[in-house]
C-alpha cells in the first residue's frame, strides 16, 4: 500500500495543527524478512535525517521480540539498519 502525496500533506497539517511531530512509522512484513523493500523506500512517510522506519515481522503478531524487528534510521546516505544490539540498546518495547 502507498501513501499518496495529498495523503501524506493531510498528515502533517494535522501534526501541525496539534503541535505534533512525526519521529516514525511503522508497518509489518508477512515473513521474517524486516528490510526495507524498495516499496518501502520509494514511498517512505519522511526522509528527514534521524526519521526512524520499523518493521515488525510476522505482520505483527505475538510474541513481539525487539531483535527480530528491523530498526532503521534515515541518515544524510540514506536508510541505515541498526544491528541486534544497537536495537535493544536504543529501543524499549512496553505496552
Amino acid at each position: 500500500m502507498q501513501l499518496t502525496e495529498e495523503a501524506k500533506f493531510r498528515l502533517y497539517e494535522e501534526l501541525n495543527r496539534d503541535q505534533l511531530r512525526l519521529i516514525a512509522a511503522i508497518h509489518t512484513h508477512p515473513e521474517d524478512w524486516v528490510d526495507l523493500s524498495w516499496i518501502d523506500q520509494k514511498n517512505q512517510l519522511c526522509s528527514k535525517r534521524g526519521f526512524w522506519s520499523i518493521v515488525v515481522p510476522w505482520y505483527g503478531r505475538e510474541p513481539w521480540v525487539l531483535e527480530t524487528m528491523g530498526v532503521h534510521i534515515r541518515t544524510s546516505e540514506g536508510w541505515a539498519r541498526l544491528s541486534a544490539e544497537q536495537v535493544t540498546a536504543h529501543v524499549k518495547l512496553t505496552e
